[in-house]
């Protein structure tokens, strides 16, 4: 049975849903808004959406309209990601340079602020030999994953059979570390993984871990991508000190596994978190008896010494996320190099997986699938390009929501492919954009739904606030339009009123699959619940007097991208 605090909970996201929803537009799109909310439809889901632009120390929470739920002020920008916690606390990564390393992605510490935007605690993992850039991975036990380039000589990396004519004078190698925060700040790192561990090389048989690489495809080539120097425009050195570039890290429990995106290398991979962090270092242990050896990869099937150019399946991916379920991933593919042209595109893959769960090794050919389960645009779309950064993220009603990163551009899809909803982030390093200017400087690391039964914002004040853009114009967002043209359609027949023994309720024939009607009292205490069907009868013999409101419960998605139809009634 629900306590009254769980039971005022449910109210409240109901509540809240009725509001968010009342603020939607129903027009398709707003002409001559060019930063902020550009674009929106009836079909945008409920909820928020999460982000930190690059240029700028603030991270936003924002609604659908681009009106400000809350933002927090850091002393630095982005390094490069931010995580909205289940106690409503903010965790992110901030910009330090230090001189000794200085790469795309950079971040150095950590940050966690409260809701009202006060510092909590913080850490910083920056040294003369390591440093944090990119992404973290906040876990359910608290703890933290985070994403470090760790600093090897030339020497170091000849030992291990690197060609040194491939070798600059430093080799920055990822290393993986689970932080354990402290009280008053800084952390614990209680596990640990890095590729400089699980290598193999063709070079010098007279050196360790020689071996052809197509016979060991769960280790890392050390030649593979290396460069003893990077000449371009506005390219340094650091491009070639980072062999890897690992751009994005993601954990699931349930599997206790975490995923990584490789830029460098076109590839993504999936190890073992069951380890200690001496199997992880080699290749016995953990649930998969493979220690930290890598468990699945995919991407580029070059890299492990099989396959050919056309195999190749991602071009500079970002953030590569796992799926609810953890048999699968999601990406963004940002095409930069792609021999068809420069496009973007977003991809679901689902892991190859035998009956007991566990990887289906590639038995000397090419790890599957063949081809992602799912990917967006079906044709290239030379508009929907980000040489960098950017995000996807599949949403729980079907939707998806992608960042077009360099552009500062998150958009959402509904089923069908549709574009329900346009955003361009109008905070650069010069401050807001005006409405009407032309956005630039603007770019966006990832956007992030935040749904409505997210546990950080259930007992916030959630009380809208102004758009982040100078001289907002929010014509288009007429109050109560998607509520109403949808109650309109699917308003129920409710007698007598007011009533006292029995109430009847009758819904038109086009009313959408329904599972049950709750029934509140104004202060959110549920009263009672019964299965819906065209036409109820429900006895409140027993209900005391006064007004009460009735939900209709979509069916396995009470919380649905719709707004939910109520109804009142007074009891005599």
């Amino acid at each position: 049975m629900k306590s009254t605090t769980d039971i005022r909970r449910q109210c409240r996201l109901e509540l809240t849903l009725v509001l968010t929803m009342t603020v939607l537009l129903a027009a398709a799109s707003s002409a001559q808004n060019t930063v902020g909310t550009t674009l929106i439809s009836d079909d945008v889901s409920s909820g928020y959406v999460l982000f930190s632009p690059n240029s700028a120390t603030q991270t936003y929470l924002i609604d659908r309209c681009g009106r400000t739920m809350n933002q927090w002020e850091s002393d630095g920008r982005p390094g490069l990601s931010a995580y909205l916690l289940e106690d409503g606390s903010l965790l992110r990564t901030r910009k330090l340079l230090t001189g000794a390393f200085i790469g795309g992605g950079i971040g150095g510490m950590l940050e966690r602020f409260n809701w009202n935007g006060e510092l909590i605690w913080s850490d910083t993992l920056a040294t003369e030999s390591i440093h944090q850039h990119h992404d973290i991975a906040p876990m359910p036990n608290g703890n933290i994953l985070a994403i470090l380039w760790e600093k090897h000589t030339a020497e170091e990396a000849i030992a291990n059979g690197r060609d040194p004519l491939l070798t600059p004078e430093e080799v920055w190698v990822t290393r993986i570390v689970e932080l354990s925060p402290m009280a008053g700040g800084g952390s614990e790192i209680i596990w640990s993984w890095s590729p400089w561990d699980h290598l193999i090389q063709h070079f010098n048989a007279a050196l360790p871990h020689y071996g052809e690489p197509a016979n060991f495809p769960h280790r890392f080539d050390v030649n593979y991508g290396a460069v003893a120097e990077v000449v371009g425009p506005g390219i340094g050195q650091d491009a070639a000190f980072d062999w890897l570039h690992v751009n994005s890290i993601d954990y699931h429990a349930e599997r206790d596994e975490i995923v990584l995106s490789s830029r460098n290398w076109d590839e993504v991979w999936v190890i073992d978190h069951s380890t200690t962090t001496a199997e992880a270092a080699s290749s016995t242990g953990g649930s998969s008896n493979r220690g930290g050896d890598i468990l699945w990869r995919w991407g580029n099937p070059l890299t492990y010494g099989v396959g050919a150019q056309e195999d190749r399946q991602f071009f500079g991916q970002h953030d590569a996320q796992f799926i609810e379920d953890g048999l699968g991933i999601t990406v963004y593919n940002n095409g930069a190099s792609r021999p068809e042209g420069p496009f973007s595109t977003v991809h679901l893959i689902e892991f190859p997986l035998d009956t007991s769960g566990s990887f289906i090794d590639p038995d000397g050919g090419v790890f599957g699938p063949d081809e992602p389960n799912w990917t967006y645009p079906d044709e290239p779309d030379l508009a929907f390009f980000s040489s960098n950064i950017s995000g996807y993220q599949r949403m729980a009603n079907g939707h998806h929501l992608i960042c077009q990163g360099a552009d500062g551009r998150f958009f959402e899809l509904n089923e069908a492919h549709q574009i329900v909803w346009e955003y361009i982030n109008p905070m650069t390093a010069n401050g807001p954009l005006s409405q009407g200017s032309n956005p630039n400087q603007n770019s966006v690391f990832r956007a992030t739904h935040i749904a409505l039964e997210h546990p950080g914002i259930l007992e916030q004040d959630l009380s809208p606030g102004d758009p982040i853009e100078l001289n907002p114009d929010l014509a288009d967002c007429f109050v109560n339009s998607v509520y109403e043209i949808y109650t309109e359609r699917f308003s129920p027949t409710v007698w007598p009123i007011p009533s006292r023994d029995f109430l009847h309720i009758e819904w038109p024939e086009t009313m959408p699959m329904a599972c049950e009607v709750v029934f509140y009292t104004p202060q959110g205490i549920e009263c009672a619940r019964t299965p819906h069907g065209p036409s109820l009868r429900v006895d409140i013999q027993t209900w005391p007097p006064g007004l009460y409101i009735g939900i209709l419960q979509r069916c396995g998605d009470p919380l649905s991208s719709q707004a939910p139809l109520t109804f009142k009634f007074i009891i005599q």
